[in-house]
């Protein structure tokens, strides 16, 4: 028998420290039927899928604008450079990205 519970929730913050990681989600108002299914899978393995209601943002790096049309704004820079890879908007690391030298502040 599946154990299945779909909520809405806001996502308030990430911990990351070695070998462990905390997720802090506070639950729509309207989901609160749901804690006693929620609670019941406290320290079990749960398969998240999460999605964001909100759209991406393309922002230039350098001046912080928001870019309207950002293919066609650096359409020509990247054509130049040849730095097609190079993104112009900011973007988070990979999920497995390792920092060098960083100390977790929070130990």
């Amino acid at each position: 028998m599946e154990n299945r519970v779909k909520v809405r929730a806001c996502f308030q913050g990430c911990n990351i420290k070695t070998g462990k990681t905390v997720m802090q989600f506070e639950l729509d108002p309207e989901h609160k039927g749901a804690l006693p299914q929620l609670a019941m899978m406290t320290g079990t393995f749960v398969t998240l899928e999460i999605a964001s209601d909100q759209l991406v943002i393309p922002v230039d790096m350098g001046s912080g604008e928001v870019l309207d049309g950002q293919d066609e704004a650096f359409a020509d820079e990247f054509e130049a450079e040849g730095a097609g890879e190079e993104p112009s908007a900011f973007e988070l690391p990979p999920a497995d990205f390792e920092y060098e030298d960083v100390e977790d502040e929070a130990a």
